[in-house]
């Protein structure tokens, strides 16, 4: 009979254990994410700027996102045919980015992509070639992932798992400083005057130009 100490320890020990596995997937999907638009961008159109997600590091967090989503999927259909899967990666990737738009619309007022014009595109938030490429990228990380766990298990001690929960703090504080600056802009894009001393504050140290430079692809309501 497993005692009450061990089997407390046991759960801590899962619990540090899908933390560090959660918050790396996440950097290092989300880093990816940036360097891959990056890359096509250079190739497609000989320039690239306004990849990053976040204000103050190299990352598209959607992608972070997009391969929880992968991995909260395979547990699920990992049995069912390779093709089957994919096409299930495909469909779960392209309603990802669709939603992640809506959200962005509707709860931020604004937009970083829009895909009106292009050829098969669903509602201009993603298109089927788009959705494919999730497919194939989100088929290609749950093939490898029993490969990709154990080498971030191999990683993990205490040290790594102390950087870990400073990585995943300064990620939280990216993340909502970078939505309320958005936020902010949408607000002076409309008109709307500076209502608190944080709106003030925001409005020096990330004014229009910043924005403009940081994400210059980003339309506001």
């Amino acid at each position: 009979m497993t005692s009450p100490k061990k089997s407390v320890t046991s759960k801590i020990k899962a619990r540090s254990e899908l933390l560090f596995v959660a918050v790396w997937v996440f950097v290092l999907c989300s880093v990816f994410g940036y360097l891959f638009e990056v890359t096509v961008s250079l190739i497609t159109v000989g320039y690239s700027k306004g990849h990053q997600g976040i204000l103050y590091l190299p990352m598209t967090p959607i992608y972070g996102f997009g391969f929880w989503l992968m991995l909260i999927l395979l547990d699920r259909i990992k049995k069912l045919n390779l093709w089957l899967q994919y096409l299930i990666c495909v469909v779960a990737g392209g309603t990802f980015e669709i939603i992640c738009g809506l959200i962005q619309i509707y709860l931020l007022n604004s937009r970083s992509w829009n895909y009106t014009g292009y050829p098969l595109n669903i509602i201009g938030l993603t298109t089927v070639p788009y959705a494919m490429m999730w497919g194939l990228l989100g088929f290609l990380f749950m093939r490898s992932w029993t490969f990709l766990r154990r080498q971030l298990m191999k990683l993990m001690n205490p040290t790594t798992l102390l950087i870990t929960k400073t990585v995943l703090v300064f990620l939280i504080a990216d993340g909502i400083l970078s939505t309320a600056i958005c936020i902010r802009a949408s607000e002076r894009a409309n008109g709307v005057a500076a209502h608190s001393i944080v709106d003030e504050w925001m409005d020096v140290y990330f004014p229009d130009s910043l924005i403009k430079d940081q994400w210059p692809g980003m339309k506001f309501k």
